[in-house]
């Protein structure tokens, strides 16, 4: 199946991008589907090391191709004075450097922002790490549950008497990589005002601590330890997730008004002036007590019946999808965040598209996760490397084509 290639807003961009790891690989996924050409440099013989990760279909790891899209990967011997070289090259003409090893690994490789900026001073290299390029843990490695542990998510998150709690997807990791692009960014403007480039370095640490920054303001307020509060919020009640007679339902009653309309939705008219329920306050004070009248009222509803009620009355109010649900809602559908692509080794395959949309359009994926080496002969010849070279550097065992 044929993908159409759009211009993206950052057409013309080049990216050299050594990540090998989520947060790393969402900045890069970004920024290929907005239109930026991306190198996806991978070692010789291995790759990404979310190939190897599972599930897998027909040998290729979903991880990793669902991150990969709209790339091109060229596989490099690193350690071969020709494979560094190949790299040099390649930075002479990018605007941006992306690598997320451990902090320091990419110096040791010779490819550092103080060699690369020598060779292309407008060169944004961005070293994204899991405790930054300092401090005394920078040597550790550092997944998005290590990150949620020591940034704080974790601790604020749970019910009130029960363990602490990651989030169920890699929201530290995307975090992170959504700040990283942002950065990178700015650091190409900079550079087209300056003429000069900068590095850019950010830790997955430091990301989650700012995320959680509604903890720093209960510290101010003498609370040492923030409280977890499970489904539901310290400072608005009702605002959160109550129990239905087929699942679960989100419901935010953030005025008295809305407070009201929940109690008539409910038939239980005089909650309204219940002194328990009279005021958020109130009903911050006695929240466990509000949670359990609502459910008593709710576990009698079906999820979709109680939404459609809770909305007509102008309460936000949401059913709770399963995955596949929301996957496959019509909102889903409408609004087109997902799109059929013709990936090598798997076939017709559902990705999620970019949630950015310009000129009402989302942008396309013209291309699935590239099949390891995939494009090295390409991006080479793009660069001014002619067959000959390029032949020479396959001999050499300098470049290869594993998995194409």
């Amino acid at each position: 199946m044929e993908q159409i290639k759009k211009a993206g807003p950052l057409q013309g961009l080049k990216v050299v991008d050594f990540t090998i790891a989520l947060a790393g690989v969402y900045i890069s996924w970004q920024l290929a589907d907005m239109g930026a050409e991306v190198w996806k440099i991978e070692r010789k013989g291995a790759g990404d090391q979310a190939r190897t990760w599972d599930p897998f279909i027909n040998g290729l790891s979903t991880l990793y191709t669902a991150y990969n899209k709209n790339k091109q990967s060229i596989e490099l011997d690193l350690r071969a004075a020709a494979g560094k070289q190949a790299v040099f090259d390649m930075v002479k003409e990018a605007d941006i450097v992306l690598e997320n090893f451990k902090s320091g690994s990419i110096d040791r490789l010779g490819l550092g922002y103080d060699v690369l900026r020598q060779i292309n001073p407008r060169i944004v290299f961005v070293s994204l790490s899991g405790f930054g390029g300092s401090g005394p843990l920078l040597k550790y490695p550092c997944y998005d549950a290590i990150a949620a542990a020591r940034g704080g998510f974790a601790a604020t998150n749970g019910e009130p008497d029960g363990a602490p709690m990651k989030a169920g997807n890699a929201n530290c990791d995307t975090l992170t990589g959504t700040h990283a692009l942002n950065a990178a960014l700015m650091g190409v403007i900079q550079a087209r005002r300056t003429g000069q480039g900068c590095h850019i370095d950010i830790g997955m640490t430091d990301t989650v601590m700012v995320a959680c920054g509604e903890t720093l303001l209960d510290y101010t307020r003498g609370q040492y330890q923030q409280a977890r509060f499970g489904n539901h919020d310290r400072f608005t009640a009702p605002y959160g997730l109550f129990e239905t007679r087929d699942g679960w339902a989100a419901v935010i009653a953030d005025t008295e008004p809305r407070w009201q309309a929940v109690c008539s939705v409910l038939g239980r008219p005089e909650w309204a002036a219940d002194p328990r329920f009279a005021t958020n306050a109130d009903r911050i004070a006695h929240r466990d007590e509000l949670v359990q009248a609502m459910e008593a009222e709710t576990v009698h509803w079906k999820r979709r019946d109680l939404e459609k009620a809770l909305l007509a009355a102008g309460v936000p109010a949401s059913e709770v999808l399963p995955f596949i649900e929301a996957y496959t809602s019509d909102h889903a559908n409408a609004t087109g965040c997902t799109q059929w692509v013709d990936q090598a080794k798997i076939g017709l395959m559902r990705f999620y598209t970019n949630p950015l949309q310009f000129d009402d359009q989302p942008c396309p994926i013209h291309c699935g996760a590239p099949l390891l080496g995939q494009d090295s002969r390409q991006v080479l010849e793009s660069i001014g490397y002619t067959a000959e070279q390029i032949d020479q550097l396959y001999a050499d065992g300098v470049v290869a084509s594993s998995m194409f």
